[in-house]
This record gives C-alpha cells, structure tokens and sequence, in this order.
C-alpha cells in the first residue's frame, strides 16, 4: 500500500493554493477513502487528488485533464465540485477542488435519477472520448476484455454466445457523462446529490450511466448493493423515458460487459471475490428472461 503521507514536493507545490487551509504549525493532510484509482488528502475545506496513471483501466481511463475541464464546466450548475488548480511536478498530476461535505452512497434513487439527467442535459466541455453505443459496439467492447483473460470463463462464454442472436439495438443520443457514477462518487450535499472523480468523462448513452449505477459487480466493489426495489426506482425516476426503454432492452449486454470486466478485475487483482461476476451473469439472464 502507498504511504498515507503526501509527497513532500506535492506538499510545497500545492501550498500557495492552500494557503487559508494553513495554522500556524502548518496544514493537516488527511487521507481520504473510498476511491480504489487515486490518493487524496482533505486539507481543511479542500481536496488534493494526485493521480496514479498505472491504474487507467480497460473501462475507465485517468485522465486528470478530463476531470478539471469537467469540473469547471459543470460546478456553476451543482453538478461537480468546484476546482482550484491543476499542478504538474516530480510527483506526477494533482488537482486540487473544494471539498464536498456530505454522506457518499446512493442515497434517495429519485433524487440521483434526476441529477443524473441533469449532467446528461448539461453542454459538455470540450474534446471528451466518446464512448461506443447501441448492442453491437457493446458487444465489441465485451469481446475486447474478454481477450484479456487469461483463460476461459464457461457462464460468460455462454451469455456472450447467446447475445449474438439478439435484434441489433442502435445507439442513443450522445451527451455527457460521467462515465463512472458508482456509490462513492456519489455525494448528498444539502442542495442535492452530486457526483466527484470525474477522471473518465464521456460522450455518450445516457443508459451507460444508467448501467453502472445498476451493475451489481459495481455495486459489491463499493459495499452498496442495491435492492430491486430501489433499481426500479432509478428507472422510474428517470425523466427521459425513452432511454429508461433502451436501457431495459440493452441491460443484458451491459450485464455481460459488466461481468466481463469484473472478471478482469478480479484476474489483475481489483477485485477479491468472484461474486459480482456471477451476479453480472445472473442479471444478464434474468434480463433476457424478461425482455424474450
């Protein structure tokens, strides 16, 4: 495990932009939990992030630029915190940013449904990745981490098999998204709830954001799974009904994507059990059961 003590060069290049987090004996760094990519400290009202570029993923890159321009864009509106400065130095890329006082998880579902679909209406910020879309380029996603198994996984093999005899889906509109809106880059603040790491924003399916939230392989690695109850209530709550339509119709492919990756996940050391895999799986098949 990294040590819990900032670099000191970090320490001296963020000190001008913490200088009213500072007593007299100097600023307290406080380690942040929660995030499995990145290091962050609180320091005073204030949140240093230094990122880690070995843990960019086969689904969610670590792109500090992305973050910051995300960030200023969207912090006017309620969306994202808002930033102080990017710094560069021997210890790598930081960003400082306004800490966010409130509980992380999901919260109120409907309250989370709205937000989401608020980033998704916002104008996004300049020169985002875009993200694949509609079932065949899902499917080409789902192949491409299957590759980098080391060996064969018999119930995902199978699921996959099974979506090659599914009616193509086209893609949805492209928007923003964040990409990655898993419990602990959820915050309720007394104005609402909204969203931090925004390190893999995108161009995209609204429904991608909508897949993440309700991936139960995403929900274990952060201790929150969700009830069906409260899955039902996020779609419900969703103001754009046609893509609450066009997620339920792509669920199983995202289910067996999810699956995939949590598969990788626990190949590369990510993940310690091989539960959200089969939970992945199993949402796969009840979907299809349900959409046949």
């Amino acid at each position: 495990m990294p040590s819990a003590r900032p670099p000191a060069d970090l320490v001296r290049a963020a000190e001008a932009y913490l200088a009213e987090e500072q007593p007299d004996d100097g600023p307290l760094w406080q380690p942040l939990t929660g995030g499995r990519t990145n290091r962050l400290w609180q320091v005073g009202q204030k949140v240093v992030k230094l990122y880690d570029p070995a843990q960019e993923t086969p689904l969610f890159p670590n792109d500090p630029g992305a973050e910051f321009s995300a960030m200023t864009t969207l912090c006017d509106a309620g969306l994202a915190p808002r930033p102080v400065a990017r710094i560069t130095g021997e210890f790598g890329v930081a960003l400082i940013y306004h800490y966010l006082q409130g509980a992380t998880g999901h919260g109120d579902m409907a309250a989370l449904a709205r937000m989401l679909h608020r980033v998704h209406s916002a104008p996004p910020p300049p020169g985002l990745r875009r993200l694949p879309g509609g079932s065949r380029e899902i499917l080409a996603q789902t192949d491409a981490l299957m590759t980098l198994l080391p060996k064969p996984h018999a119930g995902l093999a199978e699921l996959r098999k099974r979506l090659n005899t599914r009616d193509e889906i086209a893609p949805g509109p492209s928007v923003l998204i964040h990409a990655d809106p898993v419990s602990a880059n959820i915050v309720t603040t007394d104005p609402g709830p909204m969203l931090i790491d925004w390190q893999c924003p995108a161009l995209g399916d609204p429904c991608e954001d909508l897949a993440i939230i309700l991936s139960p392989s995403m929900q274990r690695a952060y201790g929150a799974l969700l009830d069906p109850a409260q899955a039902a209530e996020l779609l419900s709550a969703y103001p754009d009904a046609e893509s609450c339509r066009r997620y339920q119709r792509l669920a199983p492919f995202y289910h067996v994507r999810m699956a995939a990756y949590a598969q990788w996940s626990l190949e590369n050391g990510r993940a310690t059990g091989a539960e959200g895999v089969e939970e992945d799986l199993d949402a796969a098949r009840k979907a299809l059961t349900d959409g046949a």
